[in-house]
């Protein structure tokens, strides 16, 4: 039976994370181990958006790795593919992770500086060629220490997709097609963490728990039903588990700490909460687009929201061959939207689209 611990957390973060892992019984890192931490900080954020891993989370599991005698700990990220590919460091040193890594004696590395393994003809759902971190097979040991939070595509990202970091930064779109979900599993048969903890401290997602295990669908899992998210709805658990990558039966999973059923809560999902801010709205094409659009566009409808600028009645398209209808106003977003001979007045070109650029083209389409 899989074992997970559900933890709430005080102000004595490595406390908690000591807890979180002592929970499973098992030894997480031993003397002499080389330890790779790869968190979420998949864009510039600060810490309270709960968008990324909270920086104080990950210095109690680098803490932790150092107090049970890893000889080398390594906190490696490859931030996402709308970044601009000059600024990646900028995700790590705008929450402070290289002054926290200089603090403790230990290392941050930004994948894409160094060298990475290529993989050929892995899946019919993955890329031909795609190109993973060699740290992740230079160590001894990974903790795969994820954010949790909900997705747009996929439902939630936890600790199975946290892997998709782990690509190369121009390889990262190419896994959005044929099947995101299923190109995320076959990469989750290459990188294997030996721990998983998914930090659910920040007040918008948990607000004060962790959830650790070693098996990295059963995290997945019980982050769901947390969430009030049903773990068998969500493809990328179902498929993970029927590739042997770990359990999504909650019935089949020992959960250590807390009781599941106290703590639960639910979560408003990216396609509810944009029905509710803009009904008017539409987004087509978004299965076949890669974050490169999908993640400036929610970032921009979540500023526009902000803001209290409502918006009318719009289409926006993504993805390739757009079917545009000429029934309401649409803006057709990322070069892969183009269309032959169509008006570029209602085109925003970029790969990614630049996120300013973005807002102001929505403006166009605010109620009066």
């Amino acid at each position: 039976m899989a074992r997970v611990s559900l933890i709430k957390t005080d102000k004595d973060l490595y406390a908690s994370v000591t807890k979180a892992i002592d929970e499973l019984g098992q030894q997480a890192v031993a003397p002499g181990d080389r330890v790779l931490i790869k968190p979420n900080l998949v864009r510039k954020e600060t810490a309270a958006s709960g968008e990324i891993t909270n920086p104080p989370v990950i210095e109690a599991v680098a803490r932790y790795c150092l107090d049970r005698g890893a000889t080398r700990v390594i906190i490696g990220e490859g931030p996402g593919w709308y970044n601009d590919k000059s600024r990646l460091k900028d995700c790590f040193t705008y929450v402070g992770i290289d002054k926290m890594a200089k603090r403790l004696g230990i290392e941050w590395v930004l994948f894409d500086d160094y060298n990475y393994r290529a993989f050929k003809k892995v899946s019919d759902c993955t890329p031909d060629v795609f190109r993973v971190t060699e740290f992740v097979f230079d160590c001894d040991k990974i903790i795969n220490l994820p954010a949790l939070k909900t997705h747009y595509l996929t439902t939630v990202t936890l600790a199975m997709k946290n892997l998709k970091g782990c690509l190369k930064w121009e390889d990262k779109p190419l896994f959005h097609q044929p099947d995101l979900s299923r190109a995320v599993v076959e990469l989750n048969k290459i990188v294997r963490p030996a721990l998983n903890i998914i930090d659910g401290t920040n007040r918008k997602h948990g607000g004060g728990l962790l959830i650790a295990s070693t098996d990295i669908v059963a995290a997945d899992t019980v982050g769901c039903a947390l969430m009030g998210i049903d773990p068998a709805k969500v493809r990328m658990i179902t498929l993970g588990a029927a590739a042997g990558l770990g359990e999504s039966d909650i019935t089949r999973i020992e959960i250590l700490g807390e009781e599941l059923r106290q703590l639960k809560f639910k979560v408003k999902l990216p396609q509810e909460q944009l029905k509710q801010n803009f009904p008017g709205l539409e987004i087509v094409g978004a299965e076949k687009a890669c974050s490169g659009c999908i993640i400036p566009l929610l970032s921009s409808l979540s500023f526009l929201s902000e803001q209290g600028i409502a918006l009318g009645p719009v289409r926006v398209y993504l993805g390739k061959n757009p079917d545009i209808q000429g029934d309401r106003p649409w803006l057709q977003v990322g070069d892969c939207a183009e269309v032959p001979g169509g008006s570029e007045s209602n085109w925003l070109k970029g790969c990614p689209p630049g996120k300013d650029k973005l807002i102001n083209h929505l403006k166009r389409f605010r109620s009066i």
